[in-house]
């Protein structure tokens, strides 16, 4: 089966390094970048931003009309759901994803609740349609698409889903969405759409090509169109260490978890030893947590492993639950040290 798939040749697709997800912050320049088409242009002079469809006042939002709207702040970890796609065998195309697809900032705006509050929702409306700038050809789907994504009604209702207009305390730069895009926390990030161009409250699903044909979960053997991605899983990575390198027998390592709704704590394994725990520093629900452990290896090579568990008891998978897009990739990570004698 051919999966379609964006057909623009210009995006700018690239990981940010897992040592800035050490700070509070990911710097706005290391941020990674998912884009599926070339950057749009947009004058944010004359640009403002329609609330229509299924609302009992339809109305049109300048910059400036939003920032007297009261602000709301978030710290959240945007992830994309094709991080560590390389990990899948067979290889499954795609932006070849390793590790890195992902980041936290702190973003400032309004919320869509208000928005959508001042609007007035009609009763049969059934999700809120974020419509974005970008736009090209999809595989196999004739026209140009523009990237939109639609929310269910209870997200986007959500006080803490945001249309930001600011990251990491400066107006938003055209590379992460200005003038403004949506901030959905806790899940994958291609539901917060950037350089939006409109938000369309719709009484039937949408059918968007970037809803209906992507971003879809469809195991092995499946048929249809698979299920809608939402909620990040669980995850955890090692930061302080990565494969190949040499360290002390006598050894701290550190490393980021994140998703499942919260992290209930972190194990690492040496080799086909017991899991051992770490010590977990939290930080706000959208926000990666840091961990910890401190080591006495056996010199030689080691494989060294990590998981996390989330706050309902969930635990990382030991391998990628293998998907036709190669989305939701939460398995444990493995790397090989070699441990001085």
């Amino acid at each position: 089966m051919t999966v379609p798939y964006a057909t623009e040749t210009a995006p700018e697709n690239r990981p940010a390094p897992l040592p800035a997800l050490l700070d509070d912050v990911t710097e706005t320049a290391v941020h990674y970048r998912r884009n599926h088409f070339a950057y749009p242009r947009i004058d944010a002079g004359s640009w403002s931003l329609p609330i229509t469809g299924a609302v009992d006042r339809a109305y049109r939002l300048s910059l400036d009309d939003l920032r007297v709207r009261p602000r709301r702040t978030a710290a959240v970890l945007l992830e994309c759901a094709g991080h560590r796609r390389t990990d899948f065998q067979p290889p499954i195309s795609g932006v070849q994803w390793g590790l890195g697809a992902l980041s936290q900032a702190d973003w400032a705006g309004a919320s869509l609740a208000d928005l959508l509050s001042e609007a007035g929702i009609h009763d049969d409306a059934v999700e809120v349609v974020l419509h974005g700038a970008d736009s090209g050809g999809f595989s196999g789907i004739d026209g140009r698409h523009t990237f939109s994504r639609s929310l269910p009604l209870a997200k986007a209702l959500h006080p803490d889903t945001l249309l930001a207009y600011e990251m990491n305390g400066v107006p938003l730069p055209t590379e992460h969405g200005a003038p403004l895009r949506a901030v959905v926390p806790g899940w994958y990030a291609m539901d917060s759409v950037k350089w939006l161009t409109s938000i369309e409250v719709v009484t039937e699903p949408f059918r968007g090509v970037f809803q209906e044909h992507d971003y879809r979960f469809q195991p092995e053997g499946s048929t249809g169109i698979g299920t809608r991605i939402e909620d990040m899983l669980v995850h955890a990575l090692f930061v302080s260490v990565s494969s190949g390198d040499q360290v002390p027998a006598e050894v701290e390592l550190t490393g980021i978890a994140w998703g499942g709704g919260g992290i209930a704590g972190v194990e690492v394994r040496v080799d086909n030893g017991p899991w051992l725990p770490a010590t977990v520093k939290h930080f706000g629900p959208y926000q990666r947590s840091l961990w910890s452990v401190q080591l006495d290896l056996v010199p030689g090579q080691r494989d060294l492993a990590v998981r996390a568990t989330d706050v309902t008891g969930r635990i990382q998978p030991e391998a990628p639950i293998w998907n036709k897009r190669g989305y939701v990739n939460n398995s444990v990570q493995h790397i090989q040290v070699v441990v001085a004698a």
